[in-house]
């Protein structure tokens, strides 16, 4: 379980952060201990490839696991609900805000008790990441991805990340639309890993972080 260092800048103050992030080797769990719910396990019934069930299982121990030490509660009582949206919620700590991202292997999820906050994981693999630009760009950005290398990759994740982030912290999701979002050069190609970014009237703080292949993004509304 590795905290991710958000800067103060994106929280209340660094000695009471009002933001904690984590992301969760999934290597790290043992499922023999782990306590799921009956949702849980209908979920994990539904999958018939033993390797993503096995990923999934240890996902769900190791956010249960992670939410219990930062809260300082029992297991048991780490109940997750879910609203129409997908948006994750606590059951018996509802004014907590919550958001959890799942990736090959591993987990993350971020917690606050003052402002809303998204998450976004995602490991770094070999895809045809050109295809996906439609659904993801806007015309600047696509003029951005016009000059990098097919090999490239760590680029695409970051919009990916920094964008699943940010309408996860508006609370709408992929409705909010990705190509509305419009990113900045210096945090596509990474010369910048903090920042804001607008949208309409709203304004998000953003922390991205690179852990070996794992790229993670952390995104927050501006009061």
């Amino acid at each position: 379980m590795i905290q991710l260092d958000i800067p103060s800048s994106q929280t209340r103050a660094p000695e009471q952060p009002s933001i904690s992030a984590y992301i969760l080797d999934h290597a790290e769990v043992q499922t023999q201990s782990s306590v799921l719910t009956s949702t849980e396990y209908a979920r994990l019934g539904k999958l018939f490839d033993p390797d993503i069930r096995l990923d999934l299982e240890r996902s769900f121990a190791a956010v249960r696991t992670g939410l219990s030490n930062h809260l300082g509660q029992a297991k048991a009582d780490i109940v997750l609900e879910h609203d129409t949206l997908g948006a994750p919620s606590l059951r018996n700590m509802r004014e907590l805000y919550l958001s959890i991202s799942r990736t090959v292997g591993w987990s993350a999820f971020a917690t606050s008790h003052d402002k809303a906050v998204g998450i976004d994981i995602e490991k770094v693999r070999d895809i045809d990441w050109r295809q996906m630009l439609p659904m993801m760009c806007s015309a600047s950005e696509r003029k951005i991805f016009s000059g990098i290398a097919d090999d490239d990759l760590l680029p695409f994740y970051r919009l990916w990340t920094i964008k699943e982030a940010i309408m996860k912290a508006a609370g709408q999701g992929f409705r909010m639309g990705a190509p509305t979002i419009n990113l900045s050069a210096s945090l596509i190609l990474g010369k910048t890993v903090q920042g804001q970014v607008s949208h309409t009237d709203r304004i998000f703080d953003i922390s991205c972080f690179l852990h070996g292949d794992i790229v993670t993004c952390v995104a927050s509304e501006c009061a």
